[in-house]
């Protein structure tokens, strides 16, 4: 649906309910507006080639254009599910246009490891959990975390469980979910994280998968990047109001109903999980 350009899209009832019944074709028990914990929206941009003759037409895939007058390359639309494929593209659109001779082999990325990916095997879990021990409580590590560090960041999950060993930072940011405090510190020094909402929505999906938990593991976090930065007092404090209020844009609960949580979407592309 053709939605307001905005830095926050925010889902509507209508959108959320929309998702609720698609579910309801697919699962046996009643999936309530009650049992969502998590609403949100996104814009996705529906690229014009400049160079079509139809302009009326619009992709729902990304366009490579180069243009006559300087060259000059540009890649519009596409998706993150599709970034590899974009910039394939992009590149092989420059490798033609600059000419390079030099460069004869074709374009690698389809075969690229992520980082982390090196040393990673559906066994890897075990391995985080038989070598870790949880500093605040004697026994191996939870298996469920062991399993979500291991999925989350490869072979780099040991590089989290030591943070947590030499710092004490094991525990979980809240209960129900597998996140652990010394992700916050490995974002920090390994993935740019630079604030509460990096952290809650862009190096981890706790934001978008439960709002009220997120609002129970936001003072810990601003607490623990404030450590490690030296927040002052007014810094902690403006960082945690501004997480806070990008929360609030999740539709976590209705306006009439306070005691609801919510349910995951996505409006223009929508997608829902109970």
């Amino acid at each position: 649906s053709s939605v307001e350009i905005t830095q926050q899209p925010q889902p509507t009832e209508t959108e959320i309910q929309f998702i609720l019944d698609a579910i309801a074709k697919y699962v046996v028990v009643e999936v309530r507006r009650s049992d969502v914990q998590s609403a949100w929206s996104g814009i996705r941009p529906l690229a014009q080639d400049p160079h079509a003759i139809d302009t009326a037409s619009a992709s729902r895939d990304h366009i490579v254009a180069t243009s006559p007058a300087d060259g000059m390359i540009t890649v519009a639309g596409g998706k993150w599910t599709t970034y590899r494929k974009m910039a394939e593209d992009a590149i092989d659109a420059a490798v033609g246009s600059g000419e390079f001779t030099a460069i004869t082999s074709p374009c690698r990325t389809m075969n690229l490891p992520l980082v982390g990916s090196a040393g990673y095997s559906r066994s890897l879990f075990t391995d985080v959990a038989q070598h870790y021990v949880v500093p605040h409580r004697p026994g191996a590590i939870d298996t469920q975390v062991a399993k979500y560090l291991a999925e989350a960041y490869g072979d780099r999950a040991k590089m989290v469980t030591r943070i947590a060993e030499q710092r004490k930072l094991g525990r979980r940011l809240v209960r129900g979910h597998p996140v652990i405090e010394a992700e916050i510190i490995y974002a920090m020094h390994n993935e740019m994280c630079e604030t509460p909402e990096d952290f809650i929505a862009r190096r981890t999906r706790l934001a978008f998968v439960d709002v009220a938990a997120t609002h129970q593991a936001l003072p810990r976090i601003v607490d623990l990047m404030a450590e490690e930065k030296g927040w002052w007092r007014w810094k902690k404090g403006s960082e945690l109001r501004r997480a806070q209020k990008y929360l609030d844009t999740f539709h976590a609960k209705l306006e009439d109903k306070p005691d609801v949580h919510a349910a995951e979407s996505a409006s223009g592309v929508s997608g829902a999980k109970p």
